[in-house]
């Protein structure tokens, strides 16, 4: 189903959208049907899995690639914190048990990883509305020489969640988090100054409920000429089904100004009387919160999400922007119905989604489906993206498994490395007996 949901008008920033001087994806020829991409499975080690911890959609990064370098992070089975480097193509890890823990029995502790341009390495947390756990690597590169606690900005940091490390292309370092709580909060974010060594605030709040609301992010996502795409719901209250409304903004300049999709400023901060909805999605349609989004080729963003379809099913939906306006896809057939009704982590039949484009803005759709097996599926399409072709990369049962991808590699060259764990969660925050499991690295050529 192609839907259109928004107009919009076409004179856009060029540095943002790129829509004056790209050439339109959906002219041009769909290639043929995807073909099933090569995979390698490379183990890891032993990692917590009697939650969701370790294999949640908003752990960005558990896998980040560096110079010659890849790095991961998890928890391990006693919840103490584990990093890693390899050097790829060598599948041998080398793995550093650290002197630190989290709650693992919270699905929203996630401990995440970043690299800045002068080689350190940040960790991020054990938070849930918890003051900030923030350390730094003493020298670069190096998985071992993690220093104390500190803070980053000194500001804002009594009550974060959902602590987020991307690069952009040209590998600044920014940070994104939630202050406050469901139903109640806002998006902050800071910027890593290499120079000197220290972080800047964006925005406190960049996006803010006014008490009332708070939004949850998309997985943010940088274009190639270094454009910030920016996508959120609001919530209400704890309650998921509380989830409403798709919004959109993008930054032409690291996060300094702001701009709509028709190109016409955005005020700072966004809030719910002031944000541009691209997709008006009511309240109680299963519009699960905190999914992700990637620019194409052309500058344009696209989005991932699953809410329900007009029989009461849940579906992904893949909604992008085409140059005019704001287009909805169906890309599930799915038949089983489930509710989000309730607060704290779900248990639920399916994964929130991730996406990837190629360079000749192929878009890959990476989920999970109980209907399906329980295993890494995929959902590939062309322009216009009408028409999706699926396939199941692992057939093992995952549990509640999520995905998540070192977004550098794939950037650089086209190869999507995900961190592959079997879990189970509990439903309204409630950890289970399900043993360590092994962790991996499951390496996908989307080239193919």
């Amino acid at each position: 189903m192609r839907l259109k949901i928004l107009a919009a008008v076409a004179l856009l920033l060029p540095g943002l959208l790129g829509i004056a001087l790209a050439v339109d994806p959906a002219t041009q020829p769909a290639h043929a049907p995807s073909s099933r991409p090569a995979i390698t499975s490379i183990p890891i080690g032993p990692a917590y899995a009697g939650t969701q911890i370790n294999a949640t959609v908003f752990r960005v990064n558990a896998l980040v690639t560096s110079g010659e370098y890849q790095f991961v992070t998890y928890y391990a089975p006693d919840g103490s914190v584990v990093v890693g480097r390899r050097k790829p193509p060598d599948a041998n890890w080398d793995l550093a048990t650290l002197a630190f823990k989290g709650n693992v029995s919270d699905a929203h502790n996630v401990v995440v990883i970043g690299v800045s341009s002068d080689g350190l390495l940040h960790l991020s947390y054990d938070h849930h509305a918890q003051p900030l756990h923030y350390r730094i690597s003493q020298k670069p590169l190096d998985i071992r020489s993690f220093g104390p606690e500190r803070p980053m900005t000194g500001q804002t940091e009594q009550h974060v969640t959902y602590p987020q490390f991307v690069n952009a292309p040209d590998g600044t370092l920014y940070y994104f988090y939630r202050d406050g709580a469901s139903g109640n909060g806002s998006l902050c974010v800071n910027r890593y100054d290499a120079a000197t060594q220290s972080w800047t605030i964006i925005a406190h709040p960049l996006i803010d409920g006014l008490n009332r609301c708070n939004p949850y992010w998309w997985r943010p996502s940088f274009a190639a000429d270094g454009a910030l795409h920016l996508a959120w719901c609001w919530r209400d209250t704890p309650d998921a089904q509380t989830n409403h409304d798709l919004c959109y903004a993008a930054s032409p300049d690291g996060g300094k100004t702001w701009r709509r999709s028709d190109g016409k400023p955005q005020t700072i901060p966004i809030t719910p009387d002031n944000a541009e909805i691209v997709d008006p999605i009511r309240k109680n349609s299963n519009l699960i919160n905190q999914c992700s989004s990637a620019v194409d080729a052309a500058g344009r963003p696209h989005l991932v999400q699953y809410f329900n379809d007009p029989a009461g099913i849940p579906q992904f939906f893949h909604i992008w922007f085409d140059g005019k306006s704001w287009q909805r896809n169906q890309v599930s057939q799915r038949t089983g119905k489930f509710s989000l009704s309730g607060s704290g982590s779900l248990a639920i039949p399916i994964s929130r989604p991730e996406i990837a484009i190629t360079r000749d803005n192929r878009v890959t759709i990476i989920c999970r489906d109980a209907e399906f097996g329980g295993g890494v599926r995929l959902y590939r399409a062309n322009a216009p993206y009408e028409k999706w072709d699926a396939i199941d990369l692992t057939h093992d049962d995952l549990g509640n498994w999520e995905p998540q991808y070192d977004l550098n590699r794939f950037r650089a060259g086209g190869i999507l490395d995900l961190f592959l764990l079997a879990v189970r969660q509990g439903n309204h925050e409630t950890a289970t007996d399900f043993a360590p499991q092994q962790a991996s690295l499951l390496e996908v050529n989307l080239n193919q």
